[in-house]
């Protein structure tokens, strides 16, 4: 989130704050779930979408 990396396991639950800047990526073997849960709900019109960071 915004400029902090945090390390996502399974099982895990991670808050994200409002208007905060984030994105997941699998390191991984397995495939990744990823559910997402919005609340308010989730606007098109609210997104913005960032391009990724070259590197971590």
């Amino acid at each position: 989130m915004d400029n902090e990396l945090q390390i996502v396991e399974p099982g895990d639950a991670v808050y994200i704050p409002p208007n905060a800047r984030q994105f997941i990526r699998n390191c991984g073997e397995e495939s990744l779930v990823f559910i997402c849960i919005v609340d308010p709900s989730w606007r098109q019109e609210d997104e913005t979408i960032y391009s990724a960071p070259v590197s971590l």
